[in-house]
């Protein structure tokens, strides 16, 4: 019978493949990268995201029905956080993920590594829109405005200065899902989205002189339109990882930055910035697999945590109308596409961690955005959906050994 490994306080493993830093860092074993923890173990960031207790308020309201029925069941926010992070443990979950109670981690009979997404970008972006009142926004921050590399420092210090001693902070991510080409929200180009910024935007200034010099002062013909949108969006994504990163670094020498959590693949030009600069590639993948994803990223690399995934039970009552991800007709197939999305991202090389979205079930009226799914490990009213949770623990438990053989596979 085989002996059961010896597990760090963080619950890596401690095996003596890596020696105690302090704080989290990458590494490879035979080829397959791992997050280091501060005491030196192989370990692997299994989280969730969104672990609070004032989750999801019903769109144009100040009603929050995870709230109240928690604190009809536990009497006090301190009684769920001890719950939900008992829980969370009893499942095999180590991290919590974007968007949660970082109060949570304390509360758990084990130590949870915790993540931080601080909008550097975007909160840049969203500031500039504010000022500008009505008119084209940013969907994109202005990288090239001068008072960006300001706003990120300054950002940077606000959030990550002080908390760079803390042991049990995995890293930080930059941004979320930010808009690197067509997508959901629009069919623009990068490019196109800084020539339709307002004619004085440093921005667009910088993209209509850049197109200038790269055609000698021409107009661009038409079929460079695609090289054209490729060369932009490296140049775009070089200065935006550079001067984040740079931020982040300069005030918090000691943790990871994350990534910017790619809701698609990206240009290639922009994967192959975000591989020069970034510790880890973060992304957000909602398909029944990540595999397409891993291999767009693969070519730098770099370690890779999904930032989100999930699925849908039809049976959960809920409309599942508005939200990412497949729909599956019960729990019990929704348990059974976790346990393949994970035990096949687990064959791969390069992942280090993997983020399910999210805690709790939204509204059926529908969150800020109309978001109205089945997403939770629990119902609204904090009910265990035991199918998906005991999965999840099962999965959870052979994660380490899973990934350690792809080095055996490959």
């Amino acid at each position: 019978m085989p002996i059961p490994a010896t597990k760090t306080r963080w619950g890596g493993i401690a095996d003596g493949r890596f020696r105690p830093a302090g704080f989290f860092r990458v590494g490879q074993c035979d080829g397959v990268c791992w997050l280091i923890d501060p005491d030196g173990g192989r370990f692997l960031s299994k989280g969730v995201n969104t672990v609070k207790f004032d989750q999801d308020a019903i769109q144009n309201s100040d009603r929050i029905p995870y709230a109240e029925a928690c604190g009809k069941k536990y009497g006090c926010e301190g009684a769920w956080r001890t719950a939900a992070a008992r829980r969370l443990a009893s499942w095999g979950f180590n991290t919590l993920g974007s968007w949660s109670d970082e109060a949570v981690a304390a509360a758990a009979p084990v130590p949870l590594a915790v993540t931080h997404n601080i909008d550097l970008g975007m909160s840049f972006a969203w500031q500039t829109n504010d000022r500008a009142g009505s008119g084209p926004k940013q969907d994109f921050p202005d990288v090239f405005d001068p008072a960006f590399e300001t706003h990120v420092l300054h950002r940077a210090r606000e959030h990550c200065a002080a908390r760079s001693g803390e042991q049990g902070l995995i890293g930080w991510f930059i941004d979320n899902e930010v808009r690197w080409g067509p997508d959901w929200r629009g069919p623009d180009e990068l490019l196109l989205q800084f020539l339709n910024l307002p004619p004085a935007t440093p921005g667009r200034i910088a993209a209509t002189e850049w197109l200038r010099q790269r055609h000698g002062g021409s107009d661009p013909p038409h079929a460079a339109f695609a090289a054209d949108c490729e060369a932009f969006a490296a140049l775009a994504a070089d200065r935006y990882f550079a001067l984040t990163i740079a931020a982040i670094k300069a005030t918090d020498p000691n943790h990871l930055v994350l990534g910017c959590r790619f809701a698609f693949p990206p240009p290639a030009a922009v994967i192959d910035a975000a591989g020069r600069h970034l510790d880890v590639i973060s992304f957000n993948c909602y398909g029944p697999d990540a595999n397409g994803a891993l291999d767009a990223y693969a070519i730098t690399g770099k370690p890779c945590l999904i930032g989100e995934f999930s699925f849908r039970g039809a049976d959960s009552g809920l409309p599942n109308s508005n939200g990412a991800g497949p729909v599956v007709a019960t729990q019990a197939e929704r348990a059974a596409a976790f346990r393949h999305y994970v035990s096949t991202a687990l064959q791969r090389r390069t992942l280090v961690g993997y983020h399910w979205f999210e805690h709790a079930d939204q509204p059926a009226e529908g969150r800020f955005d109309g978001e109205n799914s089945n997403f939770g490990t629990v119902t609204i009213i904090d009910d265990v959906y035991e199918d998906l949770t005991r999965t999840m623990a099962s999965v959870n438990a052979e994660a380490e050994d899973l990934h350690a053989a792809a080095g055996v596979m490959s």
